[in-house]
């Protein structure tokens, strides 16, 4: 696990809203149950295969006094491996996705790709990057966490 400390500084005021974050790794499995149905639960990392699906969870705190506001979380695609399409969730956010390393970034259906000289709607497997932005301000005290799948190449 990862812990790493944000600074948010709230503008015009001097108060300053503090923000952790902990990024948690998870291997996700597909478990069958009694009755027959098949769930999908995430699970300590044992040895992680090609063909794998692991999930990052980002948890994030805020320590400070203020309310935090503007809260953009921003992860990478780890190297070899592919974004699950559709597995980013994040109550109260916007979720956006880039493709060239996180210079930009936008919805699915305004992400283009080139390939062999002509631009193509871009895939989910050539996802580099996936965004969240809050929708609301976090008050003081108050906690929340984001997560995406990925599928190890």
């Amino acid at each position: 696990m990862k812990r790493v400390l944000a600074l948010v500084a709230l503008l015009p005021s001097i108060a300053i809203a503090q923000v952790e974050l902990e990024t948690e790794m998870f291997e996700v499995v597909e478990v069958q149950q009694d009755n027959g149905i098949s769930k999908v639960e995430w699970i300590a990392p044992d040895n992680i295969v090609p063909g794998d699906k692991v999930g990052y969870r980002i948890r994030f705190e805020n320590t400070g006094s203020e309310a935090a506001d503007n809260i953009v979380l921003n992860n990478p695609v780890p190297d070899n491996t592919v974004y699950v399409d559709g597995s980013a969730r994040g109550a109260n956010t916007n979720i956006v996705f880039s493709v060239n390393g996180g210079d930009s970034f936008a919805k699915p259906e305004q992400l283009f790709i080139e390939k062999n000289g002509q631009q193509i709607q871009a895939q989910a497997k050539d996802y580099t990057n996936v965004r969240w932005t809050l929708t609301t301000a976090l008050p003081s005290g108050e906690s929340g966490s984001v997560q995406y799948v990925v599928q190890v190449k």
